[in-house]
């Protein structure tokens, strides 16, 4: 699984606050397990927050963001959104930048919908504004791309990226934070798209200035490229980096560690080292469920990879249940006929094979692979992959011919698709 981009729109500077304090005291009574204690810190940091400018509010709330606190985040941008009303006229500006904040907070959680909603409100408003030329418009624009990427709609978010990118490499207004993050953006989308050489060369970029958190989700991207290129050493020792990086930052032991641990679970998977792919796999998930909770789609995806490994190991009854509550989980956010939720169905199609229930297994595989065929192109790897599963079905239930025949089908298929790449 791929880090999920975080990406925040310029909030306003303001002075140290006590704030700080306390919220760098709840992180460190949360990391020693005193966990009671760190909820009545947040809970009293949120009933304070009341009085603050909005201004203020908005720094509070991306930093509770970075500290994975999305439900105390998203309470206080709306305090700051409602401080910036107040303000009236003058607050415009300010208010939309808080408004692209809270986006970008929602479709962290996994709320796509509301996310988007917000974001497209925030670009209208910032067009109207200042034009569609201007950095107004780039810092939504930026943060819809983002949710793009995480919604797999990627020719959609490297359209918007594309245009954010000109805007933050011509404004001497836009700060380094702002382009390094959308140009990690744009480099995940390259990495999705399979275009390693440009994502490699942005991914490069952004190490020249990054600080701690940027470096590690950089270098755990370069480590996807060198896992899907097959070179695991290299991979290994970037996602190593990436963590001994993300160990640097101020808010480790989130979502992004939990995604470099994803990865370096994959990586030790390829090189067959079981135990530790397991492990890694389990740290990933208890971190997912302690930040995003147990039906937040990232959750979702890290139960499918573990699912992944035990129906590799022959572990078919772990490997149905992971994959039914992901499904569960997915489906409501993307709909029953998304991409992923079509894999998803069709990887159970195959452990229902691996179990002997070859009805089931052919009739949710047969309509999964009808989906995945429609939405993608021919030579797609999940395409391959979910037509090597129904020559798996044909074998097992002696449809010799046809297995045959659907295995000659996939090398051909495959082979145009590495043609044309």
């Amino acid at each position: 699984m791929k880090t999920g981009v975080l990406f925040l729109a310029l909030s306003a500077v303001v002075e140290a606050a006590s704030w700080r304090a306390d919220l760098v005291e709840a992180g460190k009574l949360q990391a020693s397990g005193q966990a009671a204690k760190a909820e009545s810190i947040y809970a009293h940091m949120v009933e304070e927050a009341k009085g603050l400018p909005p201004s203020e509010l908005n720094s509070m709330a991306l930093d509770l963001f970075y500290a994975a606190r999305y439900h105390e985040s998203g309470a206080i941008y709306h305090l700051a959104l409602d401080g910036w009303d107040r303000v009236g006229q003058g607050g415009v500006r300010d208010r939309i930048i808080t408004a692209a904040n809270l986006g970008t907070l929602l479709r962290a959680e996994g709320r796509f919908t509301e996310a988007e909603s917000i974001l497209q409100e925030c670009l209208r408003q910032s067009e109207a504004l200042a034009g569609k030329d201007s950095l107004e418009w780039a810092r939504p624009a930026s943060g819809l791309a983002a949710l793009y990427l995480m919604r797999g709609e990627l020719p959609k978010s490297e359209t918007l990226a594309l245009q954010a990118k000109a805007i933050f490499e011509h404004n001497p207004n836009a700060s380094d934070t702002e382009r390094l993050n959308n140009l990690s953006v744009l480099g995940s989308v390259y990495v999705e798209e399979s275009q390693y050489d440009q994502a490699e060369a942005i991914l490069k970029t952004i190490l020249q200035g990054a600080d701690s958190r940027m470096a590690a989700r950089t270098y755990n991207e370069l480590a996807v490229i060198a896992l899907r290129r097959g070179r695991l050493a290299e991979a290994e020792a970037l996602a190593l980096q990436a963590l001994a990086s993300e160990s640097q930052s101020a808010n480790s032991g989130g979502p992004l560690e939990a995604a470099i641990l994803n990865n370096l679970a994959d990586i030790c998977l390829r090189q067959k080292h079981y135990v530790e792919a397991e492990q890694h796999y389990r740290e990933a998930i208890a971190i997912w469920e302690g930040s995003l909770g147990k039906q937040h789609p990232d959750t979702a995806k890290a139960y499918m990879n573990l699912a992944s490994f035990f129906h590799l190991r022959g572990r078919e009854p772990g490997a149905e249940e992971l994959y039914r509550r992901a499904i569960r989980i997915l489906e409501p956010v993307f709909g029953t006929d998304h991409v992923l939720v079509l894999v998803a169905r069709n990887e159970l199609a195959d452990v229902l094979r691996a179990e002997g229930r070859y009805t089931e297994s052919e009739r949710l595989g047969h309509g999964s692979l009808t989906g995945l065929e429609e939405k993608l192109s021919p030579g797609d790897p999940r395409v391959l992959h979910a037509l090597a599963n129904e020559a798996r079905l044909f074998a097992s239930t002696h449809r010799t011919a046809e297995a045959a025949a659907l295995r000659d089908r996939i090398e051909q298929m495959g082979q145009s698709f590495r043609v044309n790449q």
